[in-house]
């Protein structure tokens, strides 16, 4: 695990007081797209599966820096530093909770032995990798991003993903990689084109749980008919998204 990033933050870490978006976390900046450092590089070894998001948003970001300050004021080594930051901030919140339905729901925690996916987060954490296409914050005009359609288009969220992301795939070869949302599918596809991830360990189609209100999901876990969906939730897809999603996850058993 390389510690480069966290040696040259590690001040800025140390003196951190709630602002994820502080001058001393820049790293790069094109245009209205800025990328922070959050201690989000912690990879691990052992992990079955590996959980994709789009990126650390502005209240993981927080959640880290906050653990690694306190992780680091009590004295501890620097792996464990990073391990306990990105523990803290994985998919945090709702949409954790949200995560795990979803992930139940494809029998996730059946083909590792769990009573459900909760127990990732939890006792049986060391078979997780939780990550992001892009490893650390990115913000767009100062608000959260959310990936575009095309991320793999601008040369600094290219360079983004394969550096951190695709680099980290490539120690992972036996892992399975979930990614989460439409948009971090896109990305991690053109990573699988580009040789970093093998495409028969990536397993497409699961929701985003973080839009709660979403018929999308809702429909997926079966708490909405398929009569109650509005136009714009293609019910065939859904379906074949989420027979796509188990059907793997039974094969994997």
């Amino acid at each position: 695990m390389n510690f480069e990033f966290f040696e040259k933050y590690e001040p800025a870490i140390r003196d951190y007081q709630g602002d994820p978006q502080s001058q001393s976390l820049r790293m790069h900046r094109n245009g209205g797209l800025v990328v922070y450092y959050a201690p989000f590089e912690w990879v691990n070894p052992s992990a079955k599966v590996v959980l994709v998001g789009i990126t650390p948003w502005k209240a993981q970001a927080n959640i880290a820096l906050t653990e690694a300050q306190r992780a680091l004021v009590e004295g501890l080594p620097v792996p464990e530093v990073l391990r306990r930051a990105k523990l803290a901030a994985a998919f945090a919140g709702k949409a954790r909770l949200r995560l795990i339905s979803l992930l139940d729901h494809i029998g996730l925690h059946q083909w590792l032995g769990l009573r459900s996916s909760k127990d990732l987060f939890g006792e049986a954490n060391d078979l997780l990798q939780a990550t992001s296409l892009f490893q650390f914050p990115i913000f767009n005009q100062g608000e959260n991003f959310r990936g575009g359609k095309h991320p793999e288009r601008d040369p600094m969220l290219r360079r983004q993903m394969r550096d951190h992301f695709g680099e980290m795939a490539k120690t992972m070869p036996d892992a399975v990689f979930i990614p989460v949302g439409a948009t971090t599918s896109k990305g991690v596809n053109w990573l699988t084109k580009e040789g970093y991830l093998e495409k028969v360990r990536v397993f497409h189609g699961l929701p985003h749980p973080g839009k709660e209100d979403s018929e999308h999901t809702a429909y997926f876990l079966g708490e909405k008919e398929r009569a109650d969906l509005s136009v714009h939730t293609n019910a065939d897809k859904v379906d074949a998204a989420r027979d796509y999603l188990r059907k793997s996850m039974a094969a994997l058993s």
